[in-house]
C-alpha cells in the first residue's frame, strides 16, 4: 500500500472524526452551545445559562467547570411567562438517573428550592471540593399544570477527557501530513533537503 493511500485514509477518518460528535458533546442533555450562548432547554421554553468561577470572573463557562472551587451559575429567562413559574435547581453527582426522592436527596450537592423569580434571573453558589462529574437538574412548574424538567451533565476539574478526543484528532491530521509530505519526496527520488 503506497504513502498515499495511508495518508489519503488517514486524513479522510480525521475529517469524519471531527465532523461525527464526541461522545462528551453528544451527552449535554439539555444545555446546547448555539452561537456562543448557552441555552438550557425547558418544553418550549429555554433559559440563558452561564458559570463562573471567582477565581477567574471574566471566565464564563458553558459546560464543563475547569476546576474545583467556588463556582457561581446564572440562569436568566428567556421568556416572560417564566417569572410566574416555580422554578428550582439542583447539582447532584452524576450517578445516572436517580428515580427516588430519598434517592435525589443522597446525592444532591447544592439545591435551590421551588419559588418564582420575578427578576427573570437564578443565581447558584457552590464550593466544590471534588472533581468528578455531576448533573444539574432544573424543574419548572407554571400555575396551569405544565411541569418541565432539564438535566444536563457536566464535569468538575478534569477539562482533559472531554478535550481529549480533539488532541488525539489533531495529531492524526499532523501525521497524516508528514507522512504525505514525506510520500511526496519519496516518489520524486529525492531526499528531503539536508539541514547543516
Amino acid at each position: 500500500m503506497s504513502i498515499r493511500r495511508i495518508c489519503g485514509g488517514l486524513i479522510a477518518a480525521a475529517c469524519w472524526a471531527f465532523a461525527w460528535p464526541t461522545p462528551a458533546a453528544l451527552a449535554r442533555g439539555a444545555l446546547t452551545l448555539n452561537r456562543d450562548v448557552c441555552l438550557l432547554t425547558l418544553g418550549a421554553n429555554y433559559m440563558y445559562f452561564s458559570g463562573y468561577q471567582s477565581a477567574k470572573p471574566r471566565k464564563r463557562f458553558c459546560e464543563d467547570v475547569p476546576a474545583t472551587g467556588d463556582t457561581i451559575f446564572a440562569m436568566d429567562f428567556a421568556q416572560d411567562e417564566m417569572r410566574e413559574m416555580k422554578v428550582d435547581f439542583r447539582i447532584v453527582r452524576d450517578v445516572g438517573e436517580v428515580e427516588e426522592r430519598e434517592s435525589i436527596e443522597d446525592v444532591t450537592v447544592a439545591y435551590l428550592p421551588p419559588k418564582t423569580y420575578p427578576s427573570g434571573s437564578i443565581s447558584l453558589r457552590h464550593n466544590f471540593v471534588d472533581a468528578g462529574n455531576y448533573a444539574g437538574i432544573v424543574n419548572v412548574d407554571g400555575p396551569h399544570g405544565e411541569h418541565w424538567v432539564a438535566r444536563f451533565p457536566f464535569t468538575v476539574g478534569r477539562p482533559y477527557p472531554v478535550r481529549m478526543p480533539y488532541y488525539l484528532l489533531t495529531a492524526a491530521i499532523l501525521l497524516a501530513l508528514l507522512l504525505f509530505f514525506w510520500g511526496g519526496y519519496e516518489a520524486r527520488g529525492s531526499k528531503p533537503p539536508r539541514r547543516g
